[in-house]
């Protein structure tokens, strides 16, 4: 499925259009294959990924906002009751 956060293959944070990383929104197992069935994911350069202390796998913060955005996405065609049947947690 496609991004539910973004149209073009670019860092979702940048902007760059080298170096790119697949990044699940929800991690872990279960919530890595949801993320990709609902399109719960973003493209990240390295950097904004997990080879540096700003990427979201570091940044508290970047990675919060994320799963923030991609929630208020997934719930504009879909249920706050759905996206916690689905990952878990509520993030808004």
């Amino acid at each position: 499925m496609n991004s539910i956060l973004q149209d073009k293959k670019e860092c979702y944070v940048c902007g760059t259009y080298t170096g790119l990383h697949k990044h699940h929104v929800y991690a872990g197992y279960a919530n890595r294959k949801q993320s990709e069935k609902y399109g719960c994911w973003c493209w990240l350069c390295g950097y904004h990924h997990n080879l540096s202390n700003a990427g979201v796998h570091s940044n508290k913060r970047l990675n919060d906002q994320i799963k923030q955005t991609c929630q208020a996405e997934f719930e504009k065609t879909h249920s706050r009751e759905d996206f916690m049947r689905i990952f878990g947690r509520n993030y808004l």
